[in-house]
């Protein structure tokens, strides 16, 4: 009995050695070494700042893994929340060299102001942002500011670009077999301030102008008579600016509040001249004669612009529409541009 005791202690013995044995042995049940990137510390925020302007923020990266992390980037937000999210600004970016395990560097960049962003928000700094860092936590990278920035809303920007026109064509009056081709061009060179509340900013002009051409050429033949029309348009200079959109040639206004849509309106004017020629023909020909008029034509146009890129030095707007006056269709064929909305 006492030698069976013995057997069966000596077995358990050895067992829980075995277990011991394997339970110490390297990498047996431990997961692979990896780098721990989190936002040690964030600078303060300025308490306000203009939309369309940068200011400088330091933060300083730590490494609290086990093994050291490759080259990475930070990266600042503007959020309203406190929390990462996807309406979230990017306000910027900034390199972060290789962190040795248990190490930080402290890095330094500055954070990006939109034009049209307003309000108060709070800026967050998350490392790694690009997920280039295989990480044993990847929810622990940001951290919020401990104070608010406050963006004034107040409109200092100005409105440059050029906008191009076309229209030309050909058509024949199946009545009296007149054929007429014509081809008109213009083109404005936009610069306006736009200043005030976003919501109802003022859109002054400084110095927009325009160049405007153009040419019709006609014809039409009878057994009698051959009638021949050439007229020439010609018009520029600089677009009359007082403040009456009722009677100023160039106006403007958003159409959206976060500014992603703008509508410029424009008045072309050209003087033309048209020569007209008769030439007598067969056996009755009418009178020959060469006749000119001469008198202004207007086009009216809304032009309406969408964004197409936003960063923190300014919003670029592209045509997407026009009409003519009042609403109606348009007479040019195309019109073409971009503006771009910069601080100042």
């Amino acid at each position: 009995m006492q030698a069976r005791r013995t057997a069966i202690l000596t077995a358990t013995t050895v067992i829980g050695a075995s277990l011991v044995t394997i339970g110490t042995m390297p990498g047996a049940s431990a997961g692979p070494q990896r780098a721990d990137l989190m936002v040690f510390a964030l600078g303060t925020p300025p308490a306000t700042v203009k939309h369309g302007s940068s200011f400088e923020l330091g933060a300083t990266v730590a490494n609290k893994g086990r093994a050291s992390a490759k080259r990475s980037s930070l990266r600042f937000y503007l959020s309203r929340d406190r929390a990462r999210s996807a309406d979230d600004i990017v306000g910027g970016s900034v390199a972060v060299k290789r962190i040795k395990p248990r190490k930080k560097k402290t890095v330094s960049g500055k954070v990006h102001v939109p034009v049209g962003a307003s309000g108060s928000y709070w800026v967050l700094a998350c490392a790694d942002a690009t997920a280039k860092v295989r990480e044993t936590k990847e929810r622990n990278n940001c951290r919020v500011s401990k104070s608010q920035v406050e963006v004034d809303a107040g409109l200092h920007a100005a409105l440059v670009g050029r906008l191009t026109f076309l229209d030309e064509g050909e058509r024949t009056d199946p009545t009296t077999g007149r054929v007429e081709t014509w081809r008109r061009t213009a083109s404005a060179s936009i610069s306006m301030a736009v200043d005030g509340d976003p919501r109802n900013p003022t859109f002054a002009s400084t110095g927009s102008t325009y160049e405007r051409a153009g040419s019709v050429v006609a014809l039409e033949e009878s057994d009698s008579c051959r009638v021949e029309l050439d007229r020439e348009e010609t018009g520029g200079g600089t677009l009359r600016y007082a403040g009456d959109r009722f009677n100023d040639d160039i106006n403007g206004r958003f159409t959206r509040t976060d500014l992603s849509g703008l509508r410029i309106g424009l008045s072309l004017r050209a003087d033309w001249t048209a020569t007209t020629t008769r030439t007598g023909r067969g056996q009755f020909p009418c009178d020959p004669s060469t006749t000119t008029t001469q008198g202004t034509v207007l086009d009216v146009s809304s032009i309406e612009l969408a964004e197409v890129s936003s960063t923190a030095s300014g919003i670029t707007y592209r045509v997407v529409g026009w009409l003519g006056e009042q609403n109606t269709p348009s007479e040019w064929d195309r019109v073409e541009g971009t503006l771009t909305l910069t601080p100042r």
